[in-house]
Parts: C-alpha cells; sequence; structure tokens
C-alpha cells in the first residue's frame, strides 16, 4: 500500500535536494529484497520487530525496515567496519546466519521458533559477549558482540531516517534550510516550537518512579 507523504516534506525550510532524498527513502521501503539471502531476510525482519517494535511509537503503521537495510548493504555505508568483521554485506549475512546457530545451541530451536523472551537472550547475549562457542556458527562470539552493536544501532538509524517516522516524533532537525537560503532554527528551547515546525502526532509520558530506592 502506498505511503502518505508527510506534510512537513512540502515546507520551505525542506531543500530540494533533502526532499528528494527523503522521498527516495519512502520508496526504497516499499520495494524489495535485493541483496541478502532470503533466509537472512526474512530473519532480518524478526529481529528488527523483536529490537524495535513500532507500534508504540508509530501507531498502526510499520515500516519495512529490513528492505532498508538490504538496499543499503549494498552501498557504501558509513565508509568503515570492525577488521574482525567482513565488508558488510558478508557480515550481515553471517551474523544472521550466526543467530540461528546460537539460538540452536542454547534453545534447541532456530531463531524464528523461539518466543520473545527466548530471542532476546539470544540478542543480548549476542551484545555482551556471553554466546556458547559454537563450531557451526559463521561468527564467533567475539565477533556477534561487534556485529550485533551494528545490528541495533543500524535498525535505530533506519527507523529513524524514514520521513513517517519523523512526521510522527515531530523530528524537525531536516528542517533547516530551503532552496534559496539557510533559514535555520532560531531558538534553542526543549519544549519550544518553531512556528514553521509541525506538531508530532503521539505524544508520550514518562512514567513516574514509585517504590523504594
Amino acid at each position: 500500500m502506498p505511503r502518505s507523504l508527510p506534510a512537513f516534506l512540502q515546507s520551505d525550510h525542506i531543500s530540494s535536494r533533502t526532499r528528494s532524498i527523503l522521498l527516495d527513502r519512502m520508496k526504497q521501503e516499499q520495494g524489495h529484497r535485493e541483496n541478502l539471502s532470503q533466509e537472512a531476510f526474512d530473519l532480518l525482519q524478526i529481529v528488527c520487530d523483536d529490537i524495535l517494535p513500532q507500534e508504540p511509537l508509530l501507531g498502526d503503521v510499520r515500516l519495512n525496515l529490513a528492505v532498508m537495510i538490504d538496499h543499503a548493504l549494498a552501498g557504501s555505508g558509513d565508509g568503515w567496519r570492525f577488521a574482525e568483521l567482513p565488508t558488510d554485506l558478508k557480515a550481515w549475512e553471517a551474523g544472521l546466519a550466526s543467530l540461528n546457530c546460537y539460538a540452536s545451541a542454547l534453545f534447541s530451536q532456530t531463531y524464528a521458533d523461539l518466543n520473545a523472551g527466548q530471542r532476546g537472550t539470544v540478542l543480548d547475549k549476542a551484545f555482551d559477549g556471553s554466546l556458547p562457542h559454537h563450531l557451526s556458527a559463521p561468527l564467533s562470539p567475539a565477533q556477534m558482540t561487534l556485529w550485533s552493536g551494528d545490528l541495533r544501532n543500524t535498525i535505530v538509524a533506519t527507523f529513524l531516517a524514514h520521513p513517517i517516522t519523523q512526521e510522527k516524533l515531530g523530528i524537525s532537525s531536516n528542517m533547516t534550510g530551503g532552496d534559496t537560503r539557510i533559514q535555520g532554527f532560531s531558538s534553542d528551547s526543549l519544549t519550544r516550537k518553531e512556528t514553521f515546525e509541525p506538531e508530532n502526532e503521539r505524544r508520550f509520558s514518562v512514567p513516574s518512579q514509585t517504590g523504594n530506592e
């Protein structure tokens, strides 16, 4: 289903170049897998939902973050990688395959067959370096620590880069100029919006802390 365009993309505080990039992200997110194997891609979709549940933030909208990540893996990326890991596409293919191996070692099931708590255990152990050694896993526990950090960072960054997320959460950091002049912001207040900034659609409250210190 085609996405509705966020209204802020029509603002004169967005340059044509920035608008084009954001529209390309929307188009890309509605695309299809191009680089990862089908097995790895299917697993990535599950992992994206495990690490970043979208419903509390976006309501009924669900972005296909796995597609955006898949497309980005064939590009130049941010220009660096851990020396202990292979290049991005190979690292993600190996990392996702390793999740299945370690899930099997810990719970005798594939990652997709685990319940939410078990999947969280696998992800947490990957991140803190406490996975058991597994000869069949493409990435060692030490490599999984590095890769799983990239995994988490990439999922969150991909989510925040999408225009629908930016509209829903009231993120207006792209609204710093236009085609003819840099307009920018006049206030550094955390609570007061500029007149050109859209109101975020969703409001979040921080639960009060109770109980003993």
